[in-house]
């Protein structure tokens, strides 16, 4: 098994560019502008379908981890909402 190393998690040259952390965290804010204060199953079954792959859920944790850092979206009682 290859490891993952921290830039290969943000920009993916190896792999397919859909698992990259810029891609799922702009599917991620897509599916947040249509659907706002979503909860965090919903839009993971809508990234599913957005991408069209089924993508394991450590991905998606990633993607929501990197956007919450950086004060994009904000979590409460499982629902996921884009911060003022």
């Amino acid at each position: 098994m290859q490891n993952i190393g921290e830039a290969d998690m943000i920009i993916n040259s190896d792999r397919k560019p859909m698992l990259s952390l810029y891609y799922l965290g702009s599917e991620v804010l897509k599916i947040l502008f249509e659907n706002n204060n979503e909860q965090i199953e919903n839009i993971f079954e809508l990234l599913k379908k957005s991408v069209g792959e089924d993508i394991h859920i450590d991905f998606y944790y990633y993607a929501l981890d990197w956007l919450y850092i950086l004060s994009i979206i904000k979590m409460e009682n499982g629902r996921v909402s884009l911060c003022a």
